[in-house]
């Protein structure tokens, strides 16, 4: 019996998916089911997975839903995953060879660490540099996303293996509207109750395309403002120091006022700050995205 899941969501993303696959195919351990999340693909998607599955080299399970952001995904999967364990591979990254070997003897070993939810180590680039330039320090063996974020000032991307019996405990949020809420908001909610074994090895490779939501950033704020506050209210929350906390409080009320939150400062966990904070977050909701946001009104952008 397989021990764990890969999860990839994908909408229109034909032309990377063979990268992904390729890559699974590589693995030293077969141990794991690949399931493809199609979030609305109209690119012929269906039809790669199906070839795929008719080869039948790896197990492959194939689901396809209306369009409804990668969020909405990934909380579908979480009804189909039967394994001990899942993790999160994205349309346009891939594996290590080893990447499901090493991650599946980490998790045999915190099994039965009722405070430990998963694995968790930084994505590294293609040529295999750390992405960022900054490892997680050695002291931390368990470690919380706030201790990355905050204690170890690492701001780059990680890759997540997690037990899914911890993970069945929650969903994304449904936001009406919106398609997309940070992979951080999952983090920070597991970092409330749970810690993550911290790895050091190479697990994951991660190349951004040229239209993926990184690279649209203020673009994906604009469409999806209660989702971006809602992480940047656990940013806030969690701030260490008088900088990083005037610096949360700003995108806080950025998001808020994005959002047309009228509960803003009954939500904001630092209310005192995020009161201080206010005209610098409306002066960069100005400078950043009201032309964004008035532009989508105008039909600018599809």
């Amino acid at each position: 019996m397989e021990e764990m899941t890969v999860v990839t969501p994908t909408y229109n993303r034909k032309h990377t998916l063979p990268r992904v696959y390729e890559s699974l195919l590589k693995q030293t351990s077969k141990s794991f089911v690949w399931m493809v999340v199609d979030d609305g693909s109209t690119d012929g998607t269906e039809e790669l997975i199906r070839g795929y599955q008719q080869e039948d080299q790896i197990t492959i399970e194939y689901i396809k839903k209306e369009n409804g952001g990668k969020a909405s995904a990934l909380n579908v999967s979480l009804d189909y995953v039967k394994t001990p364990y899942c993790v999160c591979l994205d349309s346009d990254d891939t594996f290590s060879d080893t990447a499901i070997e090493m991650a599946l003897k980490f998790l045999n070993e915190e099994d039965n660490n009722e405070e430990c939810c998963g694995l968790i180590g930084l994505r590294h680039n293609p040529d295999g540099t750390i992405m960022g330039g900054k490892e997680i320090p050695h002291q931390y063996k368990y470690i919380t996303i706030m201790d990355i974020y905050y204690n170890c000032n690492i701001r780059s991307e990680f890759i997540a293996f997690y037990k899914t019996k911890i993970l069945n405990q929650y969903r994304f949020p449904s936001v009406p509207g919106e398609k997309f809420i940070s992979p951080a908001w999952f983090h920070y909610t597991l970092s409330e109750k749970y810690k993550f074994r911290s790895v050091r090895d190479v697990y994951c490779y991660c190349e951004y395309i040229c239209d993926g939501l990184t690279r649209n950033k203020r673009k994906v704020i604009v469409n999806n403002p209660v989702g971006y506050t809602l992480v940047k209210r656990f940013s806030l929350k969690y701030s260490i120091g008088f900088k990083e906390k005037v610096k949360n409080a700003i995108m806080y009320d950025c998001g808020c006022i994005l959002s047309g939150d009228k509960h803003w400062l009954s939500n904001a966990p630092r209310k005192l700050v995020a009161v201080f904070c206010y005209p610098l977050g409306y002066g960069v909701y100005l400078k950043r995205f009201r032309k964004i946001k008035k532009d989508y009104r105008a039909g600018k952008y599809k």
